[in-house]
């Protein structure tokens, strides 16, 4: 408690700068001396575990670029809102942002409910989504010169991770469990396409709400309805409760999800009762240990992470700073008087950027505005997330 406590403290700390930056005489959120990045996240909620080390991942690269001269000569400062995965409280931290700290970009804003109800506001005031903490593709789709994001759908995640596994083990009869929302229902749009597309026989849909902590009956109908590959679209808490309850019932066949739960408190979860469960991902988490002790960048940049905050880098920590990366990128493309035009038209000059952790590449244009190529699907393994495939396509 006393680590998340401190690292919440950290990413709502700004990145330099006074509070309530003034607007700049032509461009909102840029003046003289600095640019204004905002986000709001789950800092304090139910997925803090995702929002914090996104945020501070974020705060890094832009504290690297800060530390290094800044951008053109202007310092950025990110303000990050804690909306603690509620709709309300997301609402008037947008609010906020736009209004009191007169944002110049948001980028990793958590949440597919909140994103699809706050674009249209935030694009009002000439803010764009970058690489909102969602792989719904509303974030992407319809394409809109204010929307680009950084990861491949829940939908086409769970389609590329189903038609791998199919492929492999021929499959005939496949059940999926998910989340009664927006999210889960995105999981499920790709659930009945592989059915389509595979020619198969769908013997189980259900749907659970969040909070929901008994799966002993879905597990029951799942067992009874003769399914040999189950399709997740969770969160953290009920992936770990779903796979456990499946295998205390002796059922055994494969069960797969999309990016939600990699993170390594699922894979070390129960005890080692979630191995053999598969994600699918489009991004990667380094072993840090062997990158350290092979001198790696990733290695040096871990042991600088460590060093500050005193323990080992997440998952998410990587995602967000590489979504600080392209941003710095695009900010440094942008010259020396940056306007939301030019940082996005720098954006979609983005061909085939490589991750700096050894993720799948990302590319953008004027006509692809979802950075995934490939997806990695993952599988636990002694406790720990390990690779089964890469470049896998969706």
């Amino acid at each position: 408690m006393k680590k998340w406590i401190a690292l919440i403290a950290v990413v709502i700390a700004g990145c330099g700068g006074q509070e309530g930056a003034p607007q700049g005489e032509t461009t909102r959120g840029v003046t003289a001396d600095e640019i204004v990045i905002g986000t709001h996240t789950d800092l304090s909620g139910g997925l803090a575990i995702l929002g914090v080390p996104i945020t501070i991942g974020q705060r890094m690269r832009y504290e690297e670029a800060n530390d290094a001269g800044g951008i053109h000569g202007r310092k950025i400062r990110l303000v990050a809102e804690d909306s603690q995965y509620q709709m309300p409280i997301a609402v008037k931290a947008t609010n906020k942002l736009l209004n009191v700290d007169n944002i110049f970009l948001m980028v990793g804003s958590m949440g597919t409910p909140m994103n699809i109800a706050l674009m249209p506001r935030m694009f009002e005031a000439g803010v764009p989504s970058l690489f909102p903490v969602t792989a719904a593709t509303q974030m992407y789709e319809p394409l809109h010169p204010m929307k680009f994001a950084y990861f491949v759908s829940y939908r086409d995640q769970i389609r590329g991770a189903m038609a791998h596994l199919i492929k492999q083990h021929d499959y005939g009869k496949v059940c999926a469990q998910v989340l009664a929302n927006d999210y889960g229902g995105e999981v499920e749009v790709g659930y009945r396409q592989v059915v389509e597309e595979h020619g198969l026989e769908s013997v189980y849909l259900g749907r659970h709400k969040a909070g929901e902590t008994d799966f002993v009956g879905t597990v029951t109908a799942i067992k009874n309805s003769g399914c040999e590959l189950l399709a997740l679209g969770p969160l953290v808490k009920d992936a770990i409760l779903i796979y456990t309850a499946a295998r205390d019932a002796g059922w055994d066949a494969p069960i797969v999800s999309n990016m939600v739960p990699y993170v390594p408190e699922v894979a070390a979860a129960a005890d080692g009762a979630m191995d053999g469960f598969y994600v699918a991902a489009s991004y990667y988490f380094p072993d840090f240990e062997t990158e350290r002790a092979a001198g790696s960048w990733a290695g040096d940049w871990s042991g600088r992470y460590m060093e500050k905050y005193g323990e080992e880098p997440a998952p998410q920590t990587v995602v967000g700073y590489v979504m600080g990366d392209l941003v710095v990128s695009a900010l440094q493309a942008a010259g020396p008087d940056p306007t939301v035009d030019k940082v996005l038209a720098a954006l979609e000059t983005v061909d085939y950027y490589e991750d700096p952790f050894g993720g799948p590449s990302l590319s953008f244009s004027p006509t692809k505005h979802q950075g995934g190529d490939y997806l990695y699907l993952y599988q636990v393994r002694d406790g720990k997330w390990e690779i089964v495939e890469k470049n896998l396509p969706y």
